[in-house]
């Protein structure tokens, strides 16, 4: 009986140690789960092309899966997603228990800082809308629930007096989808306001600016004050008047940074490998959105992080001299 014990416990070691169940190598780790963005926008195929990457260079079996802002952030945290696409300001306030978040998703870490994130108000350009307070009573589509853009979009409405039932109380409409939806309903007349936080330009906007034509409704700089009040995460920009044909000028309205956050408890050495490869094909990512690509450089990797960094990705950068 002791000697049948004694080879189980042999075997039982030997299994551990051949399929990494013993330590935290990155053979610990079998299945990475990435939680991203909507059709129609750049985070879907973009973390679809990470996550090839990383499955193609590291021999990891991955998936990656529709998702937004606020929602990714409780699935890395509770563990249903490993890495989670988010912003910079969305991933403080989940940390820290703010705003949306009932509680501190303390499980969350910074893995990389990407492109900024505009948001992005469009109206057809024959409309007679041409301000936030113009929405009172009108069709808008500011995402859909959980997604950083309509957390944006109630916050751009409530500096000006607006509610989402107010809206719909006034005899507008609120509805709640993604992207392509969103721009399908205001090219067949079905809105009057498309609103997301997105790379800019932006794919769909890009068609809409084509057919029908559309223009963008700025936030001037009294409700500019007001809004960063009530979110100090966001950050002053523009609309660029480059960003879209036929624009004259730069439209003011706010932003955050896109970034990508991982589970607190991913092994070190597999957080660095991720950092590293993706870095090392960087290339192939802008074969998918070339302009996004472009703004995200590795040495502003750190832009806008107010959690604390995976080490594993803090030794990648520190290896590379982007911070000290």
């Amino acid at each position: 009986m002791k000697v049948k014990m004694k080879w189980a416990g042999v075997f039982f070691l030997t299994f551990c140690l051949a399929f990494g169940a013993i330590g935290f190598s990155d053979q610990a780790v079998k299945f990475l789960r990435m939680a991203s963005g909507p059709e129609g926008g750049a985070w879907y195929p973009l973390g679809s092309a990470m996550m090839s990457i990383i499955e193609r260079e590291l021999k990891i079996s991955t998936s990656n899966g529709p998702g937004g802002g606020v929602v990714n952030c409780k699935a890395v945290n509770a563990g249903r997603a490993d890495i989670g696409w988010t912003y910079t300001h969305t991933a403080y306030n989940a940390y820290e228990g703010r705003g949306e978040f009932v509680k501190k998703h303390s499980n969350l870490r910074h893995l990389m800082s990407l492109y900024p994130g505009v948001f992005q108000m469009a109206v057809r350009r024959d409309s007679n809308i041409y301000s936030v307070a113009d929405l009172r009573d009108k069709r808008i589509v500011p995402g859909k629930i959980g997604f950083t853009g309509t957390i944006i979009a109630e916050l751009v409405l409530k500096a000006y007096g607006l509610t989402f039932d107010d809206i719909k109380k006034n005899g507008g409409m609120v509805t709640f989808v993604g992207y392509a939806d969103s721009a399908a309903m205001l090219k067949d007349g079905h809105s009057d306001c498309y609103m997301a936080v997105t790379a800019c330009p932006q794919s769909t906007l890009i068609e809409l600016n084509f057919q029908p034509g559309i223009r963008f409704l700025p936030i001037d700089e009294e409700h500019m004050k007001k809004i960063l009040e009530m979110e100090p995460g966001l950050m002053p920009t523009v609309i660029p008047k480059t960003a879209y044909k036929g624009m004259t000028e730069d439209v003011p309205t706010v932003g955050t940074v896109t970034c990508l956050v991982v589970r607190a408890d991913l092994p070190d050495d597999l957080v660095y490998n991720i950092v590293k490869t993706l870095y090392a094909h960087w290339p192939e990512l802008a074969e998918v959105k070339k302009q996004a690509i472009e703004q995200a450089k590795p040495e502003k990797a750190l832009l806008g992080a107010k959690i604390p960094v995976h080490p594993g990705a803090l030794r990648y950068y520190k290896e590379m001299g982007y911070v000290q």
